[in-house]
């Protein structure tokens, strides 16, 4: 009996992983400010991505209300968020150091499906 159910979990804990390895188990991107730059201020992920803006020089990184896109939170890396589903969402950063702090740059996030 024993042997049946640690078998059971063994293959239980087999189905999982193959399922997290299937569903893209969450990355992350870290994101600077002079990649954002680089990159003309696009970031190209796939979805259940999470973007961490991990650099001290973005002052602040946010989405308008009802776009759809995920709420960014301040967090001991820097500033983040999860974007769970496809899409694309426009928000607007700001930087410190070497810009103006009240220059509001523009920012698209282009979410992609999982790829199987």
């Amino acid at each position: 009996m024993r042997r049946v159910g640690l078998i059971q979990m063994l293959i239980a804990v087999a189905a999982l992983t193959m399922w997290i390895s299937h569903t893209g188990a969450q990355q992350q991107v870290r994101m600077t400010v002079q990649q954002l730059f680089k990159s003309n201020h696009q970031i190209e992920i796939v979805a259940g991505t999470e973007v961490v803006w991990a650099d001290p020089h973005f002052d602040r990184v946010w989405f308008p209300a009802g776009s759809g896109a995920p709420r960014v939170d301040r967090g001991p890396e820097g500033l983040h968020a999860v974007f769970p589903r496809p899409g694309t969402f426009r928000g607007s950063f700001t930087a410190v150091a070497g810009h103006g702090t009240n220059d509001v740059y523009p920012l698209t996030v282009t979410v992609t499906k999982t790829p199987n």
